[in-house]
């Protein structure tokens, strides 16, 4: 909706005795954003509309639910798989009945209605070319499609590795579909920490670091192979500074888990649009990217890999006791 707020240019008219309509007559605009994983149980859409009627408030209809969600006879969302030509009602539903809540913000929280259908409607595989169409009484169709990514088969670091030399970077790498293009890679770190005086405080730690949140690599090969480097002194480096110094815990690290998560080339499109526009000749107006033909919005797809337990070997352990940025964390 932020898209549809209305810029009030200076207008310096002398002797100009002409009234002026600022607000245009009203548009019914569906907003419709959606990340498709072929291995997800069930799928979720947010379609909203936009719009601001005469003599009205956006940040004041924003926190309006009736103002932003259709009615359920007002839309109707249909998802369609176009490799068996099926296609399925989305199901107008409040998120929070799923565990999801929309967070804090100017747009109403409750309810947090979402379309939904569950996976077996439609039996959607890796690969399959979706179909979203969003259809209102007397209002053109809107339409988006997209191509859902192969899950992530991550190939290396193995289950255990020697990150004490720093002039040797961790490779991850990862075997990928051929339509995902942008990539975001998260090491997970998992710690106990213990409190000798206080044994009741005893706990375990996660620690999350995200290490590229839009990679895009140049040398993707044929078969998908995706190739990382991670600098081993930054991760001693993040340990360092996300754990504070405390003589009364005493730490011990059990392992990591390495998390890379796929988008679209919606997901890349966007992002380079966005790019373009940043920086000092820049019009400084966010550009409007949308994949949503007769509305606005990204209909896309994600897809994730997991590998979890990896271990630092003995010199790794040894780095995280006496090397320079966690040496007085106590780690034993």
């Amino acid at each position: 909706m932020r898209h549809l707020l209305l810029l009030l240019l200076p207008l310096l008219l002398l002797s100009c005795r002409d009234d002026f309509t600022l607000e245009a007559d009203f548009e019914d605009i569906p907003v419709a954003y959606g990340f498709l994983n072929a291995e997800d149980d069930r799928h979720f859409v947010r379609v909203e509309r936009a719009f601001l009627e005469a003599g009205g408030n956006a940040t004041v209809n924003a926190g309006i639910s009736d103002s932003i969600y259709y009615g359920p006879e007002d839309a109707t969302v249909v998802l369609e798989n176009l490799r068996t030509l099926e296609s399925t009602e989305m199901a107008r539903v409040n998120g929070e009945n799923f565990g999801l809540d929309r967070e804090d913000g100017v747009f109403a929280t409750s309810p947090n209605i979402l379309y939904s259908i569950e996976d077996q409607d439609l039996g959607l595989q890796p690969g399959d070319n979706v179909r979203l169409t969003i259809s209102r009484p007397g209002e053109e169709d809107a339409v988006a499609e997209t191509v859902l990514l192969q899950p992530l088969d991550i190939r290396s670091p193995g289950d255990q590795i020697r990150p004490a030399n720093y002039n040797r970077p961790l490779i991850v790498s990862w075997i990928a579909g051929p339509n995902a293009v942008i990539y975001d890679v998260k090491m997970i770190f998992n710690i106990r920490e213990f409190f000798p005086a206080d044994p009741s405080q005893n706990r375990n730690v996660q620690l999350e670091w995200t290490i590229n949140n839009a990679y895009v690599p140049n040398d993707q090969s044929s078969a998908g192979q995706v190739r990382f480097e991670v600098n081993t002194e930054s991760i001693y480096r993040f340990i360092g500074q996300a754990l504070p110094e405390d003589d009364a815990i005493v730490r011990r690290f059990d392992d990591f888990d390495i998390q890379v998560a796929a988008g679209g080339a919606e997901v890349l499109d966007r992002r380079r649009l966005e790019n373009a526009n940043v920086g000092v000749t820049s019009s400084q107006s966010l550009p409007r990217y949308t994949n949503l033909s007769g509305g606005i919005g990204m209909i896309t797809s994600q897809s994730f890999g997991f590998r979890d337990g990896i271990l630092f070997d003995g010199e790794g352990q040894d780095s995280l006791r006496n090397g320079q940025y966690t040496r007085r964390l106590n780690f034993q």
